[in-house]
């Protein structure tokens, strides 16, 4: 024991006191970390870049499966050839239809869209195309429906034409030759032939020639107006020489049905011309005989009004019965006048001597009174003598005006019957008169309705004799309006398919498929990844971040890869267990961290109990609790690690300790002996460090751990060990871990990255929350070396390499 005591003492001098070294912190953050925690951005484009390095050989693997894909597709796809010819459209003028400009058709979109419209759908009509497939008689043609059959490109060659290691050969001049004599095409196509009662036979050939037809207005560019009057027609097949031969014929039997159909137009119109000068003659001479036969039955001599007395009368009696019918108007006129107002203007005009003395007397009277009355009063006899000679002399003047009315209207009266009596004589007259002209006359209008028809025939007739003659001068020659401005050429490169286009964006395609099926997988990764914000997300601290090592698992003890150490490892079954991990410089450091980290995060002093757990298995809580017993017994202090899974030990098979008597043994006795603790501790694994097996199994290890022995049990070895680490079975599958939590100082909850599912750890820290346990942090172990950022520190690489050269002996300490 004095041995040991001075072993102890000794190393407790070489390991530094890990107050001493958080003092200097700049010094610590600056030599040990590095530089100052990376901006937002740098981290998420690192969490970007993992994600494509975790998942860069699936996009490595789509990319080239989708390119590889469309590289043989496209290989395998044959060259087709496009043969292009253009036709100019003229204005459409018809001489037959008149010499003026009237009845020209320009051909401008802006004007008459219409028609450069229909000119369109002419050429890409199955009318048109019917004719071409006769014109080429199409329907022998072994070639037409090849679909690329036959082609000199071997799928090799068309691949190594994608990336231009190969180029094909030139066509022949035989080739030319050929394609130089079919240049212009002699149709023969007889327009009589009925093509519409073969539609239905030649439909597959009009299809197959409609589905390689393009047809478009050409247009200038190069000027404000980018109308022309061309049309472009392409069409596209396997054959090179057969897409010229069927693009020229297109074209011509467009400009030859062109033609024949203003030649049918103008025959049509010369025909119908002859026809009806033959009508108006017929009906010239049968309305000339009819009109001497019908002059001498009605007697008809002049047809000369001034000749005809009958005629001279009623026009005087027409005359005299306006002039009679204007005075009655007038005389009514006056009559109603004056009998509505009989003392205005025509009782005025008719005053006699008598009523004019009469007037004079009572205007003398008036100013006699108006004299008196300035002298007098109204009572004074003599203007009272004077009013009465004025009443008297008013009453005779008011019957003299109205005898004197009474004789004027009685004037008027008179002339108005006399003025309507005279009208209603002459109306009589006239209406006779008239009567006796239409009956003489009749005759005569109706000779002039048959001499007016036949002098309008005749008029009809001249006109159609001349047209008559020009339609036959323009059908010795009738003008084209279309015709072939550029003819097709054999091309001498095909202009398709776009093979290293069509690779490129499917290259493109893949690796965007790629890289957006890594994002999916990554945002449906439900794992704990080293970029994740756990204090964020679950609302505890990360106190230990513990890497791989050698670029495998640590963490974790159940791998079935086996790791190489120095002293070999321990294997339980197919699993394999690296002992000595610890001594490596980039764990032991990230342990000392995880220790530091873990002292100082209970307020009043460091736990002395503290259960490792995890919430599921493979997660690797054993072997880091033995790690932190080993960084926790460097300080000097004595530490006890107790293997508190009862159910799937590993603690004695990893160092290699007994097992007949543990923590098992000592919690199913009756009475609780200290020297039956002391037995079942295995003392001196490593320097200050003692292990207490799991024991002989036993039926319900829960009741055992929720019992008084176990309060007991741990009071009296937190009274001997500075600390007390107890590594225990999974949270969410057994209860055991749960009710130790509720006994302990801490709790440290142990997740792997890469592996451990966020609602498993939610799910644990929940479980351990409900006992009012204290969690004090979350150990995340299995982290990919290239996630741990201090390790591109140079002192570590030195230390590393330092170590590889037999010099790494500073964190052995046996």
């Amino acid at each position: 024991m004095q041995g040991n005591n001075s072993i102890a003492k000794r190393n407790q001098s070489q390991v530094p006191d890990p107050l001493l070294r958080l003092e200097p912190e700049e010094f610590y953050v600056d030599d040990y970390y590095g530089s100052a925690p990376e901006p937002a951005e740098k981290q998420q484009l690192f969490a970007v870049l993992s994600i494509l390095r975790k998942y860069w050989l699936m996009i490595l693997g789509l990319t080239l499966l989708g390119t590889c894909l469309v590289i043989i597709y496209e290989a395998r796809k044959p060259d087709y050839y496009t043969a292009e010819v253009r036709i100019q459209v003229n204005n459409e003028t018809n001489p037959a239809a008149g010499g003026n400009a009237t009845g020209s058709i320009i051909l401008n979109p802006g004007s008459d869209p219409g028609y450069f419209t229909t000119q369109l759908q002419i050429l890409e009509g199955p009318g048109l195309l019917r004719r071409v497939v006769k014109a080429m008689d199409l329907e022998h043609n072994t070639v037409f429906f090849r679909s690329g059959k036959g082609q000199e490109t071997t799928v090799w060659q068309n691949i190594q034409r994608m990336f231009g290691l190969y180029k094909p050969s030139q066509k022949s001049d035989a080739l030319k030759a050929e394609s130089k004599s079919d240049n212009t095409l002699n149709l023969k196509v007889d327009s009589t032939t009925d093509l519409d009662s073969q539609a239905e036979v030649l439909a597959p050939y009009v299809s197959y020639i409609k589905g390689g037809l393009l047809v478009n207005p050409v247009k200038d560019n190069r000027t404000m107006n980018r109308e022309t009057r061309l049309i472009k027609v392409e069409y596209t097949h396997y054959d090179p020489l057969l897409a010229t031969k069927i693009v020229n014929t297109v074209a011509d039997v467009y400009v030859l049905q062109n033609l024949e159909q203003k030649v049918e137009t103008n025959a049509s119109a010369s025909d119908f011309l002859q026809k009806r000068v033959a009508e108006l003659q017929s009906q010239i001479r049968s309305g000339e005989e009819h009109l001497i036969n019908y002059a001498k039955s009605n007697q008809i001599l002049s047809l000369d009004s001034n000749q005809n007395t009958v005629v001279q009368r009623l026009s005087d009696l027409n005359n005299r019965l306006s002039q009679a019918e204007n005075d009655r108007i007038t005389a009514e006129a006056a009559y109603r006048e004056a009998a509505q107002n009989p003392m205005s203007g025509a009782g005025a005009e008719s005053k006699d001597a008598r009523t004019s003395s009469l007037e004079g007397q009572l205007t003398g009277l008036r100013q006699q009174l108006e004299q008196l009355k300035v002298e007098f009063t109204d009572e004074w006899p003599e203007v009272k003598k004077v009013q009465r000679q004025i009443l008297a002399i008013e009453k005779e003047l008011q019957l003299s005006r109205k005898r004197s009315t009474d004789t004027q209207i009685a004037a008027l009266e008179q002339t108005y019957r006399e003025a309507a009596s005279r009208e209603r004589e002459l109306r009589v007259n006239f209406e006779a008169q008239r009567n006796t002209v239409l009956n003489q006359n009749e005759a005569a209008i109706n000779y002039r309705i048959i001499q007016q028809e036949i002098d309008t025939n005749k008029a009809l007739l001249t006109s159609l004799l001349q047209r008559s003659r020009e339609t036959e001068v323009i059908l010795n020659r009738t003008p084209n309006n279309v015709h072939v401005a550029d003819r097709a050429l054999v091309p001498d490169s095909p202009s398709g398919p776009q093979r290293t286009k069509n690779v490129l964006i499917a290259f493109i395609a893949s690796l965007l498929g790629g890289i957006g099926l890594a994002f999916a997988l990554n945002w449906l990764d439900d794992t704990i990844r080293a970029s994740d914000d756990f204090e964020a997300s679950f609302g505890v601290p990360v106190i230990g971040l513990i890497p791989k090592a050698n670029g495998h698992s640590f963490g974790s003890g159940f791998l079935s890869a086996k790791f190489r150490s120095r002293k070999g490892s321990k294997n339980i079954g197919k699993y394999s267990y690296e002992l000595e991990s610890f001594e490596k410089p980039l764990i032991a450091e990230a342990f000392h961290q995880f220790r530091t980290s873990l002292l100082l995060s209970t307020a009043g002093g460091a736990p002395k109990t503290v259960l490792v757990t995890s919430g599921q298995p493979f997660e690797g809580k054993t072997i880091t609790s033995l790690n932190l017993a080993k960084s926790l017994a460097q300080l000097g202090g004595r530490v006890l690690l107790i293997d508190a899974d009862l159910r799937c030990p590993k603690l004695h098979v990893v160092n290699d300790v007994k097992n007949t008597l543990g923590l098992s043994s000592v919690l199913t006795v009756q009475n609780l002996d200290q020297d039956l603790i002391d037995q079942a501790i295995q003392k001196g694994v490593e320097l200050n460090l003692d292990i207490l097996p799991s024991g002989p199994r036993v039926p319900n290890p829960a009741n055992l751990f929720g019992s008084v022995e176990m309060d007991t049990l741990l009071e009296r070895l937190g009274a001997i060990y500075s600390h007390v680490i107890i590594d225990s079975p999974p949270l969410l599958y057994f209860a055991d871990s749960v009710i130790l939590a509720s006994s302990v100082d801490a709790v440290v909850l142990i997740a792997r990255a890469n592996f451990s599912s966020r609602d498993v750890l939610a799910r644990a820290k929940r479980k351990i929350q409900d006992v009012r346990a204290n969690i004090v942090g979350i150990v995340v172990n299995d982290l990919p070396v290239s996630s741990y950022g201090y390790y591109n520190n140079t002192y570590y690489r030195q230390l590393e390499a330092s170590e590889l050269e037999g010099n790494g002996s500073l964190l052995h300490l046996d």
